[in-house]
């Protein structure tokens, strides 16, 4: 007689059998890139009587689409769905990792994805068919340290579809952005990323609501748009990365909260989209260069106990103005903050002013040091300073250029 263990795990292995055998495709022991979740043996499993229960059990986890031990994959290997990992896989240098259409690598809370090639030995996430958003990339949910993409290549990634019987992805109602990405760290989880290259994806290459633990020397190009960053995420990137050869080069800032570490912010060649109102909370300094565009009635807000520092050069001014060159498009900058590193130099500030309270391209209610810059096409006033009790904002000011502004200058008591 066959035990009722013997004959529940049969039949999780009949259902298991019908669920993997739409998707696995015939293979010979000798392909040069086999699946990199083999078939289930049906033979084996139901013809072996040497077999016991826990090495069938085995046998069937081996063939599940969920990593829940320690795992290192290498070689050459096809990915013909999504896999959800649960625990650590080390990806060895030189690993080709080829997706199927939809098939993709969620890694979930406790586990973690250490990909680590080197120069001569890139570790290669791409598709089996050269299209881009052919499969939907890497979606990170771990916190784990050990997220790492180093020496990596992603492309033709971006789906809208997680695996072959995952529901279409979609954004929030009302976001017009693309609602994929090639890589996903999502809130709540991180990711360290260097010396990688993303290329050929539909929608974003890289979108962060999480944190970075790094980015340095990476490349993004040939997508939609290249990245979409929490502002917190913003720091991490170096002077060494790229966006480039994009439908929209620029980097999009999403409104989570506000910037809460203190952070510099590089020249990253393109320039960063702002499309909402936003808080900073620490202490930014903005580097040389560094290009911002503030989306329709949004506003930027320095807080009480944060500062903004941005010294441009002559030759490479710091810019921040509306997506929209028409005048008061954005509402403008709100300084509260009584720092003596406010201090701003070789700087355009243009087209805010818009519909609010402050009415300015600037409103000054904190203390600020401005010298060499340019105030520009604001419909009410360029700067505005609170001198009102209990306010008393304070500025100074040396070589102010205006232009287009219905008042240039003006001061509330």
């Amino acid at each position: 007689m066959v035990s009722a263990s013997r004959r529940s795990l049969a039949g999780c292995a009949l259902l298991l059998t019908f669920t993997l055998a739409a998707a696995a495709p015939a293979w010979a022991e000798d392909d040069a890139c086999p699946p990199l979740i083999p078939p289930l043996d049906m033979q084996k499993l139901f013809t072996d009587t040497t077999m016991t229960d826990a090495e069938r059990l085995a046998l069937m986890q081996e063939s599940s689409r969920e990593i829940r031990k320690p795992v290192t994959w290498s070689g050459c290997h096809i990915v013909t769905d999504k896999i959800d990992i649960f625990d650590k896989v080390t990806i060895a240098p030189g690993t080709i990792l080829k997706f199927k259409e939809n098939a993709g690598l969620d890694i979930q809370n406790g586990g973690a994805l250490d990909a680590q090639g080197t120069s001569d030995q890139p570790v290669t996430f791409t598709a089996d068919d050269e299209t881009p958003g052919y499969w939907y990339g890497l979606y990170f949910s771990s916190n784990s340290s050990k997220n790492r993409l180093i020496y990596t290549n992603i492309s033709y990634a971006g789906g809208n579809q997680k695996g072959t019987s995952g529901s279409v992805m979609k954004r929030a109602i009302g976001d017009p952005k693309p609602p994929t990405r090639a890589v996903m760290v999502d809130e709540g989880a991180s990711l360290r990323m260097e010396n990688t290259h993303i290329t050929n994806i539909t929608g974003y290459g890289i979108e962060v609501l999480g944190a970075l633990r790094g980015f340095s020397t990476n490349k993004i190009d040939h997508t939609d748009i290249p990245a979409r960053l929490q502002p917190d995420a913003v720091g991490m990137i170096d002077a060494n990365s790229t966006f480039s050869d994009s439908t929209k080069n620029q980097i999009d800032l999403v409104a989570l909260g506000a910037l809460n570490h203190d952070a510099s912010w590089v020249d990253a060649g393109v320039p960063y989209i702002w499309h909402y109102s936003e808080t900073i909370a620490a202490n930014l300094e903005l580097q040389p260069g560094v290009e911002i565009q503030m989306g329709n009635d949004a506003m930027l807000s320095i807080d009480d106990n944060a500062s903004l520092k941005a010294i441009g050069t002559e030759d490479k001014p710091i810019t921040i103005h509306g997506v929209s060159t028409t005048p008061g498009s954005w509402s403008g900058i709100v300084l509260n903050s009584k720092s003596d590193q406010n201090i701003w130099k070789y700087v355009r500030i243009a087209d805010g002013g818009g519909d609010g309270y402050f009415k300015a391209n600037i409103y000054d209610g904190g203390n600020l040091d401005i010298s060499d810059s340019w105030i520009e096409n604001s419909p009410r006033a360029g700067i505005r300073v609170d001198k009102n009790s209990g306010i008393q904002g304070r500025i100074t000011m040396a070589d102010i250029h205006y232009k287009d502004n219905k008042t240039d200058y003006l001061e509330t008591k």
